[in-house]
């Protein structure tokens, strides 16, 4: 468990977990965020406890306390690739993110999570490249 959350960053809707006897509770963001809510806060998003059961040790809500690599912006992607390959990996990794997520994506208006991140460096392997993709910056945070 990471207990270095910094619960300032939990999104405002959070869907928080309020099962008290789950075996998972001390390492599940939902749970741990109960604890943090906003005392002026009165209705909060919850796991209905009837659809999950986490007794069986795998829970689909259950949040890991870990943190991970985020990147932003997507300026310095291109920098090595060949000219003739430039056009082909843009619109590979366009088509696959849409045009709004895309450009969000590139401008660093939001943050690209490690699946994307893969889905990026998948789309560069399909060309030939096999060094890492080098997005404009990197920051571990909660991934709520």
């Amino acid at each position: 468990m990471d207990k270095n959350i910094d619960y300032s960053e939990m999104p405002a809707n959070y869907t928080v977990c309020w099962h008290s006897n789950c075996p998972m509770a001390d390492d599940c963001l939902r749970h741990l965020a109960t604890e943090h809510l906003d005392e002026g806060k009165s209705e909060v998003p919850s796991v209905n406890l009837r659809a999950v059961k986490p007794e069986s040790g795998r829970c689909h809500m259950q949040r890991p306390t870990k943190k991970v690599k985020y990147a932003y912006g997507m300026h310095r992607i291109y920098r090595n690739v060949r000219v003739c390959d430039k056009e082909r990996l843009y619109t590979d990794i366009w088509a696959k993110l849409g045009n709004t997520m895309y450009y969000r994506y590139r401008n660093g208006k939001r943050p690209i999570t490690p699946e994307v991140q893969e889905l990026v460096a998948t789309a560069f392997r399909k060309y030939g490249y096999t060094e890492p993709v080098e997005f404009d910056r990197v920051a571990e945070a909660t991934a709520w």
